[in-house]
């Protein structure tokens, strides 16, 4: 007989929505100013194959990930924004295609393609340490928000924007690098 003891939790801290540290290699300033992160969703498709019988056997289907949302504080040069801004125009159709080029060059010494880059989410305990790291591999963004000026508003909040980006897949590893379990 298993002793129920064993089964429990050995560290009884809740984990807290504040304790993390953002770092994209490819945006550095957006990683400075990152003021919402998060684990995104996870979910497996399944495959209902029929039978005679008329009762569908569900098999596993493929891994689907969610988009990552990041939400980062604007400087006031835009400096930050302009990083995202300028990685979605070079993925995408841009002017002229010296600005992709521009791109390839700016990043080609780095290792692996110049459109994708790696991201951690450096998660923290209750004393500020990196408790566990969530990596993000071949990530690139899709979207950036707008940044809408408003001369009616009462009060002086800072810009925020938030990009959304794809990723090949995320890894949730301990402080050793290594797989979670």
């Amino acid at each position: 007989m298993a002793n129920w003891y064993q089964d429990q939790l050995t560290n009884k801290n809740f984990l807290s929505p504040i304790g993390f540290i953002f770092v994209l290699d490819k945006a550095k300033r957006v990683s400075f100013l990152c003021q919402k992160a998060e684990i995104p969703s996870l979910t497996v498709g399944n495959i209902d194959i029929p039978t005679r019988g008329m009762a569908r056997i569900p098999v596993e289907g493929n891994i689907v990930y969610g988009d990552l949302s990041l939400e980062f504080v604007v400087d006031e040069d835009l400096q930050n924004y302009m990083e995202i801004h300028n990685w979605i125009r070079a993925l995408g159709t841009p002017q002229d295609m010296k600005e992709r080029s521009d791109w390839i060059k700016k990043f080609a010494n780095r290792e692996g393609d110049a459109r994708f880059s790696d991201a951690t989410l450096q998660v923290l305990n209750n004393n500020n340490l990196v408790n566990f790291d969530v990596v993000f591999k071949q990530l690139f963004p899709i979207e950036l928000t707008s940044l809408p000026f408003d001369v009616t508003q009462t009060d002086n909040e800072y810009f925020t924007a938030t990009a959304m980006f794809k990723y090949m897949l995320y890894e949730v590893r301990n402080k050793n690098s290594q797989k979670r379990r």
